[in-house]
């Protein structure tokens, strides 16, 4: 019998939309503008580890540590300013040897975990105490997977991505507000500006589940943007498009191994296996509690082991549908 046909999700990663429209569009004056581009894009030098013999073995896809944060410029060539960065997204993007689809794993930004050298906290707290080497290192030390390349995206250009769009829509399944800042959104389509768009992925208060539902807000986001981004009025419009090329290459940073042939060869499967190609999910959680004053997820360790194992020997698409992990962000809270 062969595998069960899984729902697939219309979504493409934020922080490398750019890239997929590189590829889609790689002839003309787009090719001419690549070298700008490159240029934009920040080199980290150390984002990665080098102790090989403590890291997991390497599995037979590649995978990406994907994360927005609030860095406005604190990443140089050669230095991080500790304790300046929070990281409000943690995504791990994974793509199987010899195929076309990916797979986006959300990671909580309070989960709770071991931090290499710091003992046990929230995840977030190893970006702001060691930078991306230490996040990286939190990651591939609660998942066994190895992390082959780091990318991050400023809040900033994510606002500036947004407005060069023209904006974009989102879908609400009920009104929201949040009574801490005063903001409100009504159920159905919302059309968002950057500065309301960046409000409304990192905006967690007044969302019945909390961490869990700001996850998924932040998954529909980067689904209505990529839907935008993809529309026949931004691809034919060349000043449209380099306006948002522009502020998508100069929101990203990348370990200092990561061309913009290593970036345009990832974006490139992306784009052949499409939008619907990409399935996002969130490692599995048990609960939600206190640490001391802190409000913090517990993740479930023994699925989070299944998982990482499915991701390592290539059954992610059994062990997703099995699991009914999917996210479903057409309408969310």
């Amino acid at each position: 019998m062969g595998k069960p046909k899984r729902r697939r999700r219309r979504i493409i990663l934020s922080v490398l939309l750019a890239l997929a429209v590189l590829a889609a569009c790689g002839t003309g004056w787009v090719l001419s503008r690549q070298d700008g581009y490159d240029r934009n894009i920040q080199r980290i030098a150390d984002a990665l580890p080098t102790a090989s013999s403590k890291r997991p073995l390497p599995d037979a896809g590649e995978n990406w540590l994907l994360v927005g944060s609030d860095m406005r410029g604190d990443f140089t060539e050669t230095t991080w300013r500790k304790g300046e960065a929070r990281s409000d997204t943690i995504m791990l993007l994974h793509a199987p040897k010899g195929r076309d689809d990916s797979y986006v794993v959300s990671i909580p930004r309070d989960s709770w975990v071991e931090i290499p050298g710091h003992g046990r906290a929230k995840i977030n707290a190893s970006f702001e105490r060691g930078g991306p080497r230490l996040l990286v290192e939190t990651v591939e030390k609660l998942t066994d997977v190895r992390i082959d390349h780091f990318a991050a995206v400023d809040f900033q250009g994510f606002k500036t991505m947004t407005d060069a769009l023209g904006g974009v829509d989102v879908h609400l399944a009920e009104d929201v507000y949040d009574p801490s800042n005063e903001w409100s959104w009504e159920a159905g389509k919302n059309h968002m500006d950057g500065d309301e768009a960046l409000r409304f992925v990192r905006e967690r208060k007044g969302l019945p589940g909390s961490d869990f539902d700001r996850v998924k807000r932040q998954q529909a986001f980067i689904k209505a943007m990529a839907e935008k981004a993809a529309s026949t009025g931004v691809l034919t419009d060349p000043a449209r498009l380099d306006a948002f090329l522009e502020a998508a290459s100069g929101a990203v940073a990348v370990d200092s191994g990561t061309t913009m042939g290593t970036m345009r060869s990832l974006a490139a499967r992306m784009a052949r296996g499409g939008p619907e190609g990409i399935e996002f999910i969130s490692l599995p959680a048990a609960e939600t509690g206190y640490e001391g004053s802190q409000n913090v997820v517990r993740l479930d360790t023994s699925a989070v082991k299944d998982f990482s194992a499915a991701l390592r020997e290539d059954r992610l698409d059994e062990y997703i549908e099995e699991h009914e992990l999917a996210n479903d962000v057409d309408k969310v809270n």
